[in-house]
């Protein structure tokens, strides 16, 4: 299967989580299926026919959301808010089925979240959560698996209960305002929990948003050229070695500023840098997804296109050529751009090259034997 590129990186690190949901929504349908088959088995004390119920709804309602993830672009940023949603929904219906068998899948969403790296999806996912928190809670006690504290005005343990048990629980008494009590003490506290790993969540994926934010920056230091912001020679090297030759084929460009010692020697540096800035833009004017510009030298530039089609190379050769004759230099000095193309097999990139180089000197040669016989 080919791997999906994407031209904008948000995009691929959007994709990246999404596709981390999808693996973790199967991982989330193994264990339902586990503990289901414990509980079937007599090895957890739980109603078989509540873990059943919980078991088909979570599983019915995990594959279906990977399904959606399957079938839409992953890198959609609407994706994650409809999946974390899902989760929370499908997490507190289990927990309403279950009750406090099940209260730690509270946490679940919210670990979910913390892979999107941002911290407003994860204050989103508490807000989902949160809602789903009180709903489950009153559920789960009129309907699901019963909390006996809650109904009885008690905080006992089970040995009080197993000993009251023997009189019909006589004596005991009852609570008035149930759903208060569910609300208040049993809700709240739990939204208060998930408040706090919500916040440790969001530090966690602040700080690993902006260490991948610096890293991101270091690297494109490393990468880009000062003065022109086109790729450097280090970029290059790394692209010729590890990329291209997984193409099929390379289209290149190579280009020459013609006199620029000359410029140098007459206008100064700066001039000389003025000009060399001014092709670079109009190489990056062209430069996309597939399209890429290097400064190997200090006069020298390479443009490579992947997988180009037929005559393409040449019509954006011709392109740039017409966009810089449109540009008036604010070097005032006469200075031309010798150019050559070639194209050829990725993996013998470096040959393609060669070539471009090569036909880059023969435009030189003619262009000086031209300007050599014109009149002075």
């Amino acid at each position: 299967m080919k791997k999906q590129t994407y031209s904008d990186p948000w995009d691929e690190i959007e994709a990246r989580a999404n596709n981390y949901s999808s693996q973790g929504l199967l991982a989330m349908v193994i264990v339902i299926i586990v503990a289901w088959a414990l509980t079937v088995g007599g090895f957890f004390v739980v109603d078989k026919d509540m873990m059943t119920k919980a078991a088909l709804i979570g599983i019915l309602g995990f594959l279906s959301l990977r399904a959606i993830l399957r079938i839409f672009d992953n890198s959609k940023r609407w994706l994650k808010y409809l999946v974390l949603s899902v989760i929370c929904v499908l997490c507190g219906t289990i927990v309403a089925v279950l009750s406090f068998h099940a209260v730690l899948l509270y946490v679940i969403p919210l670990i979910f979240a913390a892979q999107y790296s941002k911290q407003h999806v994860i204050w989103c996912t508490l807000a989902v959560n949160g809602i789903m928190v009180v709903i489950s809670s009153l559920v789960s006690f009129y309907y699901g698996l019963c909390d006996l504290n809650i109904f009885f005005v008690s905080n006992a343990n089970y040995e009080y209960y197993s000993q009251i048990a023997a009189n019909g629980f006589a004596g005991l008494e009852t609570n008035p305002n149930t759903t208060f009590i569910l609300i208040a003490y049993a809700s709240f506290p739990r939204i208060m929990l998930l408040s706090l790993i919500a916040f440790m969540l969001s530090q966690i994926t602040a700080k690993g948003r902006a260490e991948a934010a610096q890293m991101a920056r270091t690297k494109l230091i490393s990468e880009t050229d000062f003065i022109t912001g086109v790729f450097n020679k280090n970029k290059y090297a790394e692209m010729i070695e590890s990329y291209y030759p997984k193409l099929d084929t390379v289209g290149v460009i190579f280009w020459d500023i013609n006199n620029l010692k000359e410029v140098n020697d007459e206008y100064g540096h700066e001039m000389g840098d003025q000009i060399i800035i001014e092709l670079a833009e109009a190489l990056l004017a062209k430069s996309g997804d597939t399209y890429r510009v290097y400064r190997i030298g200090g006069d020298e530039f390479v443009s490579i296109i992947d997988n180009p089609s037929p005559g393409e190379e040449k019509k954006v050769e011709k392109e740039i050529l017409k966009l810089l004759a449109c540009t008036k230099s604010k070097a005032d000095a006469c200075v031309s751009v010798a150019h050559g193309t070639a194209r050829g097999k990725g993996l013998d990139v470096s040959q393609v090259v060669n070539e471009a180089d090569a036909a880059m000197y023969a435009c030189k040669r003619k262009m000086k034997g031209e300007n050599d016989e014109s009149p002075r």
